[in-house]
């Protein structure tokens, strides 16, 4: 029996158990070999160090690390090497390495239970658990980090999906005699913390507490989306809103329209999960396209400000200065003050060249304001399968290095200034990767309107300007 330990999870714990490359061999499963306390003492005491690896019907697959032998008697046992880890969860790949906080209680000996980590934080079974008709094992364990091994803010639901049911439970023994060759680790095209729950509560209290620069006389930035029709810029909006209120929110409307269902230019106040407002507003336009009323006389406007919110956009009809509701002195306030681009990065090559062109236009125009610009490439699932599966690893994978060149290449803007997402569609309930990758983009489009800003007021205070004047287009 070869075990249903995989290569790429055996890379996994090599690198968290370190020392180099391992082997292992399996000891003992419960669908093999029953599952009872006596027979796991039986085939894992005195073994060195193992593995112990449950997989569930979910698919999720978790487990622990003992770094020295079972034994049947004793009680609690010091072993600093030990952890309790996370591979998959419910089928995708969510690696987490939960370390001892009180190493004195790392492992439990007791000869009427399973392996045992922790108060327990992490125990399988205890005497004998019969085989459910199903073939699945109803153990009467347990998952409560939090005692003496660290949880780093992870639920153990986010680990067990809420359940001790398995399909299986196998014990290995790790050694680094006859070590397996490893697959080479890969290397990231880009370097960025690991997109877990950790990370995403450090981003949504970090961007919670941002405010513009002191002195600006400005309570929000104003973040403004532009791009081709169904690039997704509706649905970031929808996928932050997501990820600060901690369920799935579809504020912005979305749909298949061939013209897209945007056709007001709409800004958007980001909430807290309490209702709080941060001082971000996300603003969505039309799409652009063959009957789009965004086009770059327009986009002139609304960059300066002089369009306020809920205008309707007029397809063929310019803005000019003898729009009805037109702000005639905007204020630093009514200014965009950080522009994305969002494109579909699974269509990237088969942009049209009017498009591309209005999009180099406007860029030419952005730059010229000195407003930051960033570019927000949506649909990387799309681009593979094994992105669709395992978004975690998103930085790693060369298809979607790929469309970042791309877009930088096509657009003339740093690879660093593109950003990858993929907005909620399917989904019901918020998932860390997605928020984590939309948090990313918009920290990035945040910090470059607050550095923005405070270009705009130092150069406001060596070279005193009259307010911005409304010049009317010579094609309105």
């Amino acid at each position: 029996m070869a075990g249903k330990l995989t290569k790429e999870h055996m890379n996994l714990l090599e690198g968290m158990i370190g020392c180099g490359p391992k082997s292992f061999k399996l000891l003992y499963s419960i669908t093999r070999d029953g599952c009872s306390a006596a027979e796991f003492h039986r085939k894992c005491d005195n073994q060195g160090p193992t593995v112990t690896v449950l997989l569930n019907p979910q698919g999720s697959v978790y487990g622990g690390y003992a770094g020295i032998n079972w034994k049947s008697t004793g009680s609690y046992t010091m072993d600093d090497t030990a952890f309790i880890f996370q591979l998959v969860f419910s089928g995708k790949r969510v690696v987490n390495i939960f370390r001892p906080k009180d190493a004195s209680k790392a492992l439990y000996f007791g000869s009427n239970r399973s392996a045992l980590f922790g108060h327990p934080d992490f125990e399988p079974f205890l005497d004998t658990i019969s085989v459910n008709k199903d073939g699945t094992f109803s153990l009467n364990g347990r998952l409560t980090l939090g005692t003496y091994y660290n949880s780093n803010n992870v639920s153990n639901d986010a680990i067990n999906n809420g359940s001790m049911v398995v399909t299986e439970m196998e014990v290995y023994a790790v050694s680094a005699d006859d070590a397996r060759t490893s697959t080479p680790k890969q290397i990231p095209w880009r370097k960025t913390p690991t997109l877990n729950e950790e990370y995403l509560s450090k981003m949504t209290e970090e961007l919670a507490s941002l405010t513009p620069p002191k002195g600006s006389g400005i309570t929000d930035f104003r973040l403004l989306l532009v791009g081709p029709t169904g690039a997704g810029k509706s649905s970031f909006i929808n996928t932050v809103m997501s990820a600060f209120a901690d369920r799935v929110m579809q504020k912005s409307a979305v749909g298949g329209s061939a013209s897209g269902l945007t056709n007001k230019y709409k800004s958007y106040p980001v909430r807290q999960g309490d209702g709080s407002c941060l001082n971000i507003r996300l603003c969505d336009t039309p799409g652009i396209g063959e009957h789009s009323a965004m086009d770059i006389v327009n986009l002139h406007f609304l960059l300066d400000g002089h369009l306020p919110n809920l205008f309707q956009f007029i397809p063929s009809r310019h803005v000019s200065i003898k729009t009805d509701g037109l702000i005639q002195q905007p204020t630093l306030s009514d200014e965009v003050h950080s522009v994305a681009f969002v494109l579909d990065a699974s269509t990237l090559s088969d942009m049209s060249p009017a498009v591309t062109t209005w999009l180099n236009d406007c860029k030419k125009m952005v730059q010229e304001k000195g407003i930051p610009l960033v570019v927000i490439l949506t649909q990387i699932d799309k681009l593979h399968e094994e992105v669709a599966d395992n978004l975690a690893d998103v930085f790693n994978h060369s298809d979607v290095k790929a469309a970042v060149d791309k877009a930088s290449e096509t657009l003339s803007i740093p690879p660093n200034h593109v950003f990858p997402v993929k907005n909620n569609h399917t989904e019901v309930e918020t998932e860390v990767s997605i928020d984590s990758l939309a948090l990313m983009a918009l920290q990035k489009m945040i910090f470059m309107a607050s550095d923005f800003l405070e270009e705009r007021m130092f150069s406001k205070e060596e070279c005193p300007t009259e307010p911005n004047e409304v010049t009317e287009s010579d094609t309105a």
